[in-house]
């Protein structure tokens, strides 16, 4: 997510970041157009036209026209006209023209205008997945959690690919919020509950085991005691991304490598190798790996060859 703290800041990251969530974060004016898409914080103003998708939390305000859409959360306020549409949840307020379609989401709403579409009261698992269009297979759904460039949650719970979460406090579906892991129908929705998210990954989850609450807060998200499968990286659509590791893993793994080459753990015996013979031995078999730190100079090296050999020849 690219922060903003002025318009000409918000022209350029439309321009330069196509695609990109931006998020308003200062007290100042916006104005978006054509098909851009931001975030609206604290008490930001901002003016969206043309088909332009606005998410606002805080005290911001948000003035819509055209085809623009708007979700509004916390004690947001949203003014909507032409055939605009907003969704509605938390405190927020909206003021809506004749042919603006404003869906509740909150009962703690203040609407005034609009073609008003009430939520049907959603009661099961099975009602919360028709109602966002997840489809089961086999009494299994992919729900989606938005994390950090490690892939920790906003509570730090870990959600790396590969694993298969267990929430350690599960409550058996009593409180809303709390007591389990909890997911999201779609990468973008995560959103709202982690924000600075820099990652989003699917998670498989038994439909008998979501947990749904009558007139929830937070309509977007239930929550379940564990993931049925392991979990796997994918882009805010859903689409599946390849395994990746992060730099954090990469740095250890050099040092990692750099050690054992130290200690001779890689030696036959165990011990630190007592002549260069059997040093240059150990350190061809990190080589072979095709990435090693090498032990002379520690620098990181991918291939068969340090800069510092060339050096000593």
């Amino acid at each position: 997510m690219i922060e903003v703290r002025t318009q000409k800041e918000l022209d350029n990251a439309i321009k330069t970041h196509p695609g990109e969530l931006i998020a308003c974060i200062s007290s100042g004016s916006f104005e978006i157009c054509d098909s851009s898409q931001v975030t609206a914080y604290g008490s930001s103003q901002v003016t969206a036209c043309g088909s332009s998708q606005v998410t606002a939390y805080d005290s911001s305000q948000v003035t819509a026209y055209g085809s623009s859409q708007v979700t509004a959360y916390d004690s947001s306020q949203v003014t909507a006209c032409d055939s605009s549409q907003v969704r509605a949840c938390d405190s927020s307020q909206v003021t809506a023209s004749e042919f603006v379609a404003v869906t509740n989401y909150s009962k703690l709403t203040k609407l005034d205008g609009g073609v008003l579409i009430e939520l049907p009261t959603i009661k099961t698992a099975e009602q919360w997945c028709e109602f966002h269009g997840v489809e089961a297979s086999d009494g299994v759904v992919t729900l989606f959690k938005a994390v950090s460039a490690e892939f920790k949650s906003g509570y730090g719970f870990d959600y790396a690919p590969g694993t298969t979460p267990e929430a350690p406090d599960w409550d058996g579906g009593e409180a809303e919020c709390g007591g389990g892991l909890h997911f999201s129908p779609r990468p973008a929705k995560a959103l709202q509950f982690m924000p600075e998210a820099k990652r989003f990954v699917a998670c498989p989850v038994k439909l008998d085991d979501i947990a749904v609450h009558e007139n929830a807060i937070y309509p977007d998200k239930v929550k379940a005691p564990r993931c049925c499968a392991p979990v796997w990286e994918c882009d805010i659509d859903g689409n599946r991304l390849g395994s990746r590791i992060t730099q954090l893993e990469a740095d250890k793994k050099r040092l990692d490598t750099f050690l054992e080459i130290w200690y001779g753990v890689m030696s036959e015996d165990g011990q630190t190798p007592d002549t260069r013979e059997e040093f240059d031995s150990n350190v061809e078999r990190f080589r072979d790996r095709g990435g090693w730190t090498c032990p002379r100079c520690g620098c990181a090296v991918i291939g068969k060859h340090c800069p510092c050999e060339e050096e000593e020849q």
